[in-house]
C-alpha cells in the first residue's frame, strides 16, 4: 500500500479573530480547535503519519496536544498508531506547508493537506478525497455555491458569475507527492503565491478533481464561527469529535 502522510497547517495567527491566542488554540467544548481537528484526521485509517505545523512559540503546547490525542485514541474504539510530528511553520501558509514537505520520509507517495481550523472533517470525506486522488493524482473538497456570486471592485459590481460554476473550496486536499513537490518547486522559482495548494498544481497546467465537501466542514475564522462550531459539536449529542 502506498504510504500517505497528512500535513495539518496550523501555523497562522488568526488576526481576524481579534484574540491574542491563535485561533487554532481557542477552545470548543473544553478542547482547542486544533485538538478536534487532529483527533478527526488521526482516525483516518489510510494514514501512515501526520505532521502538525504550528507557530514556533507553540511547539511545546502542540506536542502535549498531540500526546493527548494519541492517549484518547488508545482508550477509545478507534485506537491509532501513526506517528505525529510537530514542526514550526513559516511566515505564510505556503511556507509552512513547504516546511512539512521538506521533512517527509522518502517512501511517502501521497500527501493529504488539511487546515488546522477545520475541526470537523468526516471519515467519509477524508477517505473519499484520498481515494479520488489515487485515481487522478490531485483531489480537493469543495461545496457548490448556494448564493449569487458577483465580482466587485471598489464596492461596485463588475460582473455576475454563473453560480452553477462556482464551488467554495475546502480541505482536505490530497496530491501525489512528486506532483506537489514539482508545484512547490515551481512556485519558489517563479514567486507564485496561492491561498491553497491546488492553485499551485493548476499553475502547472495539471488537472485537479473535485470531491463534494460537507457544509459542516467549516473553517473557523471569526467569533461567530467559534459559536457555530461549539453548537455543532454539542448538537451531535456525543462526547467525542
Amino acid at each position: 500500500m502506498p504510504k500517505t502522510y497528512a500535513v495539518i497547517a496550523a501555523a497562522g495567527r488568526g488576526l481576524r479573530m481579534g484574540k491574542k491566542t491563535p485561533k487554532q488554540f481557542l477552545e470548543i467544548a473544553g478542547k482547542p480547535i486544533l485538538h478536534h481537528t487532529l483527533a478527526n484526521v488521526f482516525r483516518a485509517r489510510f494514514l501512515d503519519g501526520i505532521f502538525l505545523v504550528v507557530p514556533e512559540d507553540y511547539l511545546d503546547e502542540s506536542r502535549k496536544l498531540a500526546d493527548r490525542v494519541r492517549e484518547e485514541a488508545s482508550r477509545g474504539r478507534d485506537p491509532g498508531g501513526v506517528p505525529i510530528g510537530v514542526i514550526a511553520g513559516g511566515p505564510e501558509r505556503q511556507d509552512s506547508v513547504f516546511n512539512a514537505l521538506s521533512v517527509l520520509p522518502r517512501e511517502v507517495e501521497w500527501v493529504l493537506i488539511h487546515d488546522g481550523v477545520r475541526p470537523f472533517p468526516s471519515a467519509r470525506l477524508l477517505e473519499e478525497t484520498w481515494e479520488t486522488a489515487r485515481r487522478t493524482g490531485a483531489a480537493i473538497t469543495a461545496v457548490p455555491s448556494t448564493d449569487t456570486v458577483k465580482r466587485v471592485l471598489e464596492r461596485e459590481v463588475v460582473q455576475t458569475l454563473a453560480r452553477e460554476e462556482i464551488w467554495l473550496v475546502q480541505t482536505p486536499q490530497v496530491f501525489r507527492k512528486d506532483l506537489l513537490l514539482e508545484a512547490y518547486g515551481a512556485a519558489r522559482r517563479n514567486g507564485w503565491t496561492a491561498t491553497d495548494d491546488a492553485a499551485l498544481i493548476e499553475r502547472l497546467g495539471k488537472p485537479v478533481t473535485v470531491v463534494e465537501g460537507e457544509r459542516s466542514n467549516i473553517k473557523v475564522t471569526t467569533p461567530a464561527d467559534v459559536q457555530w462550531a461549539a453548537w455543532y459539536w454539542s448538537s451531535r449529542g456525543n462526547d467525542r469529535e
